[in-house]
């Protein structure tokens, strides 16, 4: 008996139009452990996962049998979390299982997406170009998340350094003005008085202020791991300006990819509209998706769900158009690809005024800190004088 993406046999839906039926999905999403042959020890980078999967197409299209392409891959593994995971895909297909059951054993390996394309792409017979698919989604996946980071580095950097400077003017600068400033302390601006506090505080325990810096850091970056807190801390800054738009038109472009894909593998539209909403990530947005799901079930046309202020116009017309003319999968796909474009303006412009409000953010900082010094020393000098 063959086992299927969710581990059980394929089973026709006819609701659903496909063998990927709903029944099938809410059985797999409401499992906790998932697959019997899951595995969370073994990690893979995207990158490394890309080159898998590209190896793994290039030997399929040249004819070779999916085991003994696995082997031989295994012999040539670049490197030895990529051997690791072509181990346990050979040995889970080697049992009886299909190739998408056994991605979907490696979740800390490869995304949801790429199991269902891979799903659909068994199903029609199709593997090789599901496998395409997958590494034209992640291979767009991987280009954006570079793009990000190469726009944060020079702002991060000058925040670090801003940072760093901070730090030093408070703990060697501002005990030189001390004793000077405070043998009026009640004449004292707020804001000196805010400064010396922190100049204090940082003298008299140093050990717990950099405790505390290094806890908030942590803590940020094992939310960033969680996929929940993710969800949570994104979409709670694409609601912020420039880069809420930026953030936003991303994971719409990946979710409607994903559709447009899905459904170009012959996947049915419920199931499409689901992988849709898991990899969209953001809550609202995943809202939108199980909305459009409600829409299409009802048998009710897709674009009604899609017309809020938050959907990009030319989506919905986009959409109204495959609708219309039975080519639903052709047009979203133009719908990607014009999202990828709009995402790609958004970056260009998130990125020409990050650096800019970067110096304005740390030039504050830092003149903030300087006039709250030299404001009472100027006033002294003044009765002085």
């Amino acid at each position: 008996m063959k086992t299927t993406l969710f581990g059980g046999t394929a089973q026709k839906d006819e609701a659903l139009g496909g063998s990927v039926g709903g029944e099938v999905l809410e059985k797999r999403q409401s499992a906790e452990d998932g697959p019997a042959l899951v595995d969370l020890r073994i990690k893979l980078k995207p990158k490394d996962a890309l080159q898998v999967m590209i190896q793994m197409r290039a030997m399929l299209n040249a004819g070779v049998p999916l085991l003994a392409a696995m082997r031989t891959l295994i012999e040539h593994a670049t490197t030895p979390e990529s051997e690791k995971v072509l181990r346990k895909i050979t040995s889970v297909v080697e049992s009886g299982h299909d190739l998408s059951y056994a991605f979907d054993c490696l979740p800390n390996c490869f995304e949801k997406y790429v199991v269902h394309l891979l799903a659909a792409g068994e199903q029609a017979g199709a593997l090789d170009e599901s496998l395409g698919r997958s590494i034209e989604l992640l291979t767009n996946q991987i280009e954006l998340g570079g793009k990000i980071k190469a726009a944060l580095t020079y702002p991060g950097f000058l925040m670090f350094m801003t940072f760093t400077m901070t730090l030093g003017i408070l703990y060697f600068l501002v005990p030189k003005f001390e004793g000077l400033m405070m043998k009026r302390p009640d004449e004292l601006p707020w804001t000196t008085k805010l400064v010396l506090s922190a100049s204090q505080t940082l003298h008299a325990a140093p050990e717990l202020v950099f405790g505390g810096i290094i806890l908030v850091i942590f803590a940020f970056l094992f939310a960033l791991k969680s996929k929940k807190s993710r969800a949570v801390i994104f979409d709670a800054v694409s609601k912020m300006p420039v880069i809420g738009d930026l953030i936003f038109k991303a994971y719409l472009s990946r979710s409607v990819g994903t559709l447009a894909l899905t459904l170009e593998s012959g996947v049915p539209i419920l199931t499409g509209l689901e992988h849709a909403r898991q990899v969209s990530e953001l809550p609202r947005l995943q809202a939108q998706w199980e909305k459009t799901a409600a829409v299409v079930r009802d048998g009710r046309p897709m674009h009604t769900a899609l017309c809020g202020k938050e959907m990009p116009p030319a989506l919905t017309q986009m959409i109204v158009a495959g609708e219309s003319s039975g080519s639903l999968d052709s047009s979203l796909r133009k719908a990607a690809e014009f999202l990828d474009a709009e995402t790609q303006a958004a970056l260009t412009a998130f990125t020409a005024l990050l650096g800019p409000a970067t110096v304005v953010v740390a030039g504050a900082l830092v003149g903030f800190i300087v006039v709250s010094l030299m404001t009472p020393i100027l006033t002294m000098a003044k009765y002085v004088g």
